[in-house]
């Protein structure tokens, strides 16, 4: 449950952005249950906000689809960042741009257990491409962070991250939509009219090509979510390669 205590600064400041662009209510517990609504909007549908893992939104996404009204989950997605490193007093030491810009496909790695509810007629994700600064306490020696999930140990703590601008949006709430995360050459049919084949390894080239190398690593845990979701399917097996296509309307 994400209460008004624990939430972060871009969290709170997108709830207050589509609260009032929907003529919402913020903060409203879901009738006889554990979960609090981020919004509901003037006519009852609700609106969540996730800034990260978005399967952890599943059972709640489950039940508020199953009483009939419509969901938009938001997915902020840090497409630029600044990094502010700020001493104990609180004075700001340095700000400066950080080099790592993420992606849709950066998170795939979130979505396995939820991906399947993409496809209900009543669920819309909306990506939002922003910037953000990432704000960070200087520490006097190195320390561990407040999730304990540090592999190695640094000489600051996090302190939540602020948005700075929102750059464009990108809703998916049909088929049509997840079928372009796959290259144009790996989807578009063949003369005779038959679904391109392609491998793993074809996926990692093509998305090599289109969007870099970073992106490209990504491609094994696309065509898994993309078969949960009945988009992909297996068409050929020979030894240990498996080959895919993208399923038709007609399929």
């Amino acid at each position: 449950m994400i209460n008004t205590y624990n939430e972060s600064n871009l969290h709170a400041t997108l709830k207050k952005i589509y609260a009032l662009e929907s003529n919402g209510t913020m903060e409203v517990k879901l009738d006889d249950t554990p979960w609090i609504c981020d919004i509901l909007d003037e006519n009852g549908n609700a609106i969540e906000i996730q800034t990260s893992n978005l399967s952890a939104l599943t059972e709640k996404a489950e039940y508020i689809l199953e009483t009939g009204r419509k969901l938009r989950i938001v997915h902020p997605i840090a497409e630029s960042k600044w990094i502010e490193l700020y001493d104990t007093n609180g004075e700001l030491l340095h700000r400066k741009k950080s080099p790592k810009k993420a992606s849709f496909y950066d998170s795939l790695r979130g979505m396995t257990q939820i991906c399947t509810l993409f496809l209900n007629v009543n669920l819309e994700l909306e990506i939002l491409y922003c910037e953000i600064s990432e704000l960070r306490r200087k520490t006097a020696g190195l320390s561990q962070n407040q999730t304990k999930t540090r592999r190695h140990l640094k000489d600051w703590v996090p302190m939540g991250k602020r948005l700075e601008k929102i750059t464009r949006k990108e809703r998916l709430n049909q088929k049509e939509d997840w079928k372009k995360l796959i290259p144009e050459s790996l989807r578009i049919k063949n003369e005779d009219g038959s679904a391109p084949k392609f491998r793993a390894c074809d996926l990692t080239r093509e998305l090599k090509k289109e969007k870099g190398a970073k992106t490209a690593r990504w491609s094994t845990l696309l065509i898994w979510i993309l078969v949960k979701m009945q988009i992909l399917k297996i068409t050929e097996v020979k030894g240990r390669s498996k080959f895919y296509s993208v399923l038709t309307a007609t399929c």
